[in-house]
């Protein structure tokens, strides 16, 4: 019987998807140690994020979830069916396990709100004990940090403009007060655990090690440490690339994250440099949300934040020799909708007075779109 569950809500970008991938890869190690943590499945396509099935079943609007956006399950049906489904693989898991400990990893669980929390908590009672006990692992990281992962990742992943969604971060100056808040009022104060990413990141056997740390003292290295699956960090040139794309307008959602998905394709092996924010935004996010998150790590008595500076700067060697090499070797693959894309984006790049770029840099883009368009003229005539 299920006496106790831990509620990993994230957030997004503190090594989650690390501890999701190896908690999944290691399910049958985990059962013989009583902890359950439940597989899913959409079609054939398995699922480590719980996420995916939670978010989905416990948000208002799941027509509305961009991972149902892209799997095409946007009709009433179609998601009453995609729910039957969810509730159906998990419960038959419950009932099935013989030990004492669920646990449940989504980040965006993190973005419920307090009725659709209340429903997800009432739900886990029901199918579990009346008397199980729910604690909620937080996990929080350096706000400079965390602002440029999330940022990539929601230029990649959604499709939203870098300079849309450094507006949509920057407002988020209160998120862990809110938060805690919530989950409080749902879960009760004396649930909730807070880890520092850069802490869990240290640990003998990686940010797993430590999640299972809190779950069980006994059983934080039953997991093998070389398993240390994180997700890939796009560069700079690839992000930039992507945000050109994202401005174009389009009033089809699923469409375009079709369209970045193919043009990610294209652009997944390209050198580049690591992501870095532009000039003034690291102390702009750090004045916005540090003292949030540094009012967290007081409340929980972990180590408080100082600024870290990760602005883009002139020693970063950005769209250099390497970088346009492999586009000028791919450009003709390219469907024409991106090519023409990337050449307006260096154009821009060209004569912005923003970009960290020295006029060798220039000229050098300058150049590449010019033997660019040449070929192109050359090729189309052919």
């Amino acid at each position: 019987m299920i006496k106790e569950i831990f509620l990993h809500i994230g957030i997004h970008k503190t090594a989650t998807t690390t501890i999701q991938r190896t908690l999944y890869s290691e399910h049958s190690i985990l059962v013989k140690e009583g902890i359950l943590y439940p597989k899913f499945n959409i079609g054939e396509d398995p699922i480590d994020n719980h996420s995916i099935p939670f978010y989905s079943l416990f948000c208002n609007n799941p027509k509305e979830y961009h991972i149902n956006i892209r799997k095409g399950i946007t009709t009433d049906e179609s998601i009453k069916k995609l729910h039957l489904d969810y509730r159906n693989q998990f419960e038959k898991q419950i009932a099935n396990f013989h030990g004492e400990t669920l646990t449940i990893s989504g980040e965006d669980i993190s973005l419920l709100s307090k009725n659709e929390l209340v429903k997800l908590k009432s739900y886990l009672i029901k199918i579990t004990h009346p008397n199980v006990n729910i604690r909620v692992i937080l996990m929080c990281r350096h706000p400079v940090s965390w602002f440029r992962s999330v940022l990539q990742t929601r230029v990649k992943t959604r499709g939203i403009t870098i300079k849309k969604q450094t507006v949509n971060l920057l407002l988020q100056s209160h998120m862990y007060r809110n938060l805690i808040q919530i989950i409080s009022e749902v879960f009760g104060q004396d649930s909730i655990s807070v880890l520092r990413y850069e802490d869990i990141i240290l640990h003998t056997y990686g940010p797993t090690g430590a999640f299972l740390e809190i779950i069980s003292e006994n059983n934080s290295g039953i997991i093998k440490s070389e398993i240390r699956i994180e997700n890939k960090s796009s560069n700079y040139e690839t992000i930039h690339l992507i945000d050109a794309f994202n401005t174009y307008k389009t009033t089809n959602y699923r469409f375009k994250l079709q369209r970045i998905t193919e043009l990610i394709q294209y652009l997944t092996n390209m050198p580049g440099q690591k992501l870095m924010l532009s000039k003034g935004h690291s102390k702009k996010v750090w004045d916005c949300l540090s003292e949030d998150v540094n009012w967290l790590c007081n409340k929980y008595t972990l180590q408080q934040y100082q600024f870290i500076n990760e602005d883009i700067n002139p020693e970063i060697d950005i769209w250099n020799k390497q970088t346009l090499n492999y586009l000028n070797n791919i450009f003709l693959k390219i469907p024409i909708k991106y090519k023409k894309i990337i050449l307006w984006e260096f154009l821009q790049k060209i004569i912005a007075t923003r970009e960290t770029l020295s006029i060798t840099k220039r000229f050098r883009l300058l150049l590449f779109v010019l033997s660019i368009s040449k070929s192109l003229l050359t090729f189309e005539k052919k």
